[in-house]
């Protein structure tokens, strides 16, 4: 069975490529599971400091789940519950439960499952020619409930009703403008853009930009008060060899500049 993720990079920085490329980079079943596991992997690297995820071509980060497999993974009720609850939001919920930075370095098509995925990242970076939208009305059957729900988090109803009744595409410029992405790199410019990205990632402690991602998902996803127990959770920093280095580091840099 043709794709695969790809894992390259170092102990600091990951990258995940989406490797099926006569098929738009299309994921099949084995490939949501092997993302999903390669992200509960990553999760337990206590030095790594960013996680990129990227389509293998320039044409697609991803076509969104490989059709083909239909007849095979989703026919009847049963299958079709497999695999969206346990290949689909297993993957998602892998990718939004990490607790490493993740940015999606987004190229060409990313429909369906592609945009999904790039969803549940922390930073969305395209290319100007990228192009997003998840059609799958058109096919006859609506995008699955705990899906929907990742999306409208994002984008709020009135963006997830263009994409999901209306099936619009959006290109970079108009996505950005909606808040799907997070910017757009100018023709050229893209992986000049991803790496600067990564770069001011990395130049975060480890623990802080970790702090900051928990507070972030835990804004996003929970409507209820910020309550005292998880204020003085976030205090605990206090506490890290990370936050001495850093002060001190800060410190001594601004005696050199006096």
């Amino acid at each position: 069975m043709a794709g695969e993720i790809i894992r390259e990079g170092s102990d600091v920085l990951a990258t995940l490529t989406i490797s099926h490329p006569e098929k738009r980079n299309a994921l099949n079943v084995r490939m949501w599971q092997e993302l999903a596991a390669l992200m509960r992997a990553l999760s337990q690297e206590s030095e790594l400091r960013c996680i990129v995820i990227r389509g293998a071509t320039t044409e697609a980060f991803s076509a969104g789940a490989d059709i083909s497999e239909f007849g095979e993974t989703r026919t009847t009720y049963e299958q079709v519950v497999r695999f969206h609850e346990e290949y689909v939001l297993g993957c998602l919920g892998a990718v939004a439960a990490c607790p490493v930075p993740v940015v999606a370095a987004i190229q060409g098509a990313c429909f369906g499952g592609g945009l999904e995925i790039a969803v549940m990242c922390d930073i969305r970076i395209a290319a100007e020619e990228a192009r997003f939208g998840v059609p799958v009305g058109r096919m006859g059957f609506p995008l699955a409930f705990g899906e929907t729900e990742a999306l409208c988090r994002l984008v709020g109803p009135s963006v997830a009703a263009e994409l999901l009744i209306e099936g619009r595409i959006l290109d970079a410029r108009t996505a950005c403008a909606k808040g799907l992405i997070t910017r757009v790199a100018g023709k050229g410019e893209f992986e000049a853009e991803v790496a600067a990205t990564t770069k001011n990632i990395c130049a975060s402690g480890i623990l802080a930009a970790r702090s900051h991602k928990r507070q972030i998902r835990r804004l996003m996803e929970d409507a209820s008060p910020v309550t005292a127990a998880e204020r003085m959770d976030v205090y605990r920093f206090a506490d890290s060899e990370e936050y001495r280095r850093g002060v001190s580091a800060f410190l001594a840099k601004t005696d050199r500049q006096r």
